[in-house]
């Protein structure tokens, strides 16, 4: 691929810093403006990682030079402003998780069917040969069928009313920003939906916020999965996958920096995949290949809609709002 695609960013927060940093990595993108509320959040974000500063999301997304959109904006606004920039005419990168419910997301791919429009949900781990590996290596059978799943991803930060996440209306809440990894990870390795789910959930102060949440989900006969998410509690972010001939053993895999290890009959095989584009350089270039030479996404709307059906419903279970 030698074309090259030209980015805007909606949003200056922590996950635009992160994809604007890995981004000159890339073998195809190009930061071009990154659109802010005010001219002076935009310009101190381009200052440190380049392009143009725009003051107000339609300004960006109505930029001529601009090819393609990270919509790195707050849950809430996922919705309105990727069908914006699709109506506009940009393909979109759209941050996990994808919406604030189903409907939304089913709106917004109806959206992408109507103008042409790449869109693509920005499970960044997704992308990475190393979690495709992973997946591969599963449903190859190596450790047999599968029983048990447990995924982990929890983290500490002090807890602020300033963040979206404490926000019932930005789909705030540990299931939505963390669980959306362990759900769709989980659907991933058993290659179906769950037929059975359940969740309990901690409120953060009662403002219907889950701060951490724990669940249970069966898919069958034979398979059942366990998943613990939470932004109050420290602990591994590891997963465990068990099935009935051996078990693998992935310690921090969502930011594809660790290898996994394949235990079975009593031996363990380190399986590791080289990869040198950091892990949104490497997202970047996937979504490029889609909109630049056709080649079907990491994730597809199916899986999408999939993982937010399951968010709905467990986030129902434990009683947490669903806007």
């Amino acid at each position: 691929m030698s074309a090259k695609l030209n980015w805007g960013i909606l949003g200056t927060g922590m996950i635009a810093c992160k994809f604007a940093e890995d981004l000159p990595q890339s073998n195809t993108g190009k930061l071009i403006a990154t659109g802010s509320r005010t001219q002076d959040s935009a310009d101190r974000f381009v200052g440190e990682y380049g392009g143009k500063g725009v003051e107000g999301y339609e300004t960006l997304v109505n930029d001529p030079e601009v090819q393609a959109i990270y919509n790195s904006l707050p849950n809430g606004l996922h919705h309105e402003w990727s069908i914006a920039a699709m109506r506009a005419g940009k393909h979109v990168l759209c941050e996990k998780p994808f919406a604030l419910n189903l409907k939304e997301a089913e709106e917004m791919f109806a959206v992408a069917e109507e103008t042409g429009m790449v869109l693509i949900e920005a499970f960044m781990y997704r992308a990475h040969p190393r979690t495709q590996k992973l997946i591969e290596t599963v449903r190859s059978g190596a450790i047999g069928d599968l029983r048990l799943i447990r995924s982990n991803f929890t983290f500490y930060r002090e807890p602020s009313m300033n963040d979206a996440r404490y926000h019932p209306s930005q789909g705030g809440g540990a299931i939505m920003d963390v669980g959306c990894y362990c759900m769709n990870l989980t659907r991933q390795l058993a290659d179906s939906e769950p037929t059975e789910m359940e969740a309990v959930a901690h409120l953060y102060e009662g403002n219907g916020v889950d701060d951490y949440a724990a669940g249970v989900l069966r898919f069958g006969d034979e398979l059942l999965a366990i998943f613990t998410c939470g932004m109050t509690v420290e602990s591994d972010q590891g997963t465990y996958i068990s099935g009935t001939k051996g078990s693998i053993e992935v310690e921090a895999f969502w930011f594809c920096e660790n290898e996994f290890r394949l235990i079975k009959g009593g031996k363990e095989e380190v399986v590791a995949v080289e990869e040198s584009r950091p892990l949104y350089a490497v997202e970047a270039d996937a979504f490029a290949a889609s909109v630049l030479d056709g080649v079907a996404p990491w994730i597809s709307s199916a899986d999408t809609l999939g993982n937010m059906k399951v968010m709905d419903a467990l986030r129902a279970s434990a009683g947490v709002p669903v806007e």
